[in-house]
């Protein structure tokens, strides 16, 4: 048991010394380098010629001569191997336009009527076959028969005859409630003719 306690604690040191073998050239260099000036760690505009303390308390980072030298990063070669980093030279060629990619074709929601019957009935005629057929605007799309609506139609012309005028302003009301279009509560009220369906 012990023994492989002690070769487990052999590996791991054998690991970090591997994993930290590419740093340390980076970190012996950096003290070798003169420092030319402190900065803040969170703020780089905030220079000192010495160690200390940022405003927000944070140790103050050195900035080697070598360090100013170039505007990017610079890592070993070791670890551009370790990432698998590979670079090539830049040359002019052609970029393909073509992508590949998934697409979904659906309907033009403002193209699309919903209609929903505000009582109970069926449906005598139906001028289309399938879902999604195209209707001509002002095109007949059916016709519907509905016990409820001959009876409301039935108890408008009544009160037409009895000249109430609240009665007929409430059984207006209830014929466009229950999805009677306008101009066909005003024809009702010309021809006093009950329809047996609605349009």
């Amino acid at each position: 048991m012990k023994l492989f306690a002690h070769r487990n604690r052999w590996l791991t040191l054998i690991g970090c010394i591997a994993i930290l073998n590419p740093l340390l050239p980076n970190i012996a260099m950096g003290a070798e380098n003169e420092v030319m000036y402190w900065v803040a760690p969170m703020d780089v505009n905030y220079r000192r010629d010495k160690p200390g303390k940022s405003p927000m308390g944070m140790d103050l980072i050195p900035i080697y001569a070598d360090a100013s030298a170039g505007d990017g990063v610079t890592i070993s070669p070791e670890v551009i191997n370790n990432l698998g980093v590979r670079t090539t030279q830049a040359e002019r060629s052609r970029l393909w336009r073509s992508i590949d990619t998934v697409g979904y074709v659906d309907y033009d929601e403002s193209m699309v009527s919903h209609i929903h019957l505000r009582t109970e009935g069926w449906i005598d005629y139906l001028a289309t076959h399938s879902e999604g057929d195209r209707m001509k605007k002002g095109q007949l799309l059916l016709e519907l028969y509905s016990p409820e609506l001959v009876n409301v139609q039935e108890e408008f012309v009544q009160v037409l005859t009895s000249g109430n005028k609240r009665l007929i302003k409430a059984s207006r009301a209830r014929l466009a409630a229950l999805g009677i279009p306008q101009d066909q509560i005003d024809s009702l009220e010309k021809t006093r003719e009950v329809q047996q369906v609605i349009r």
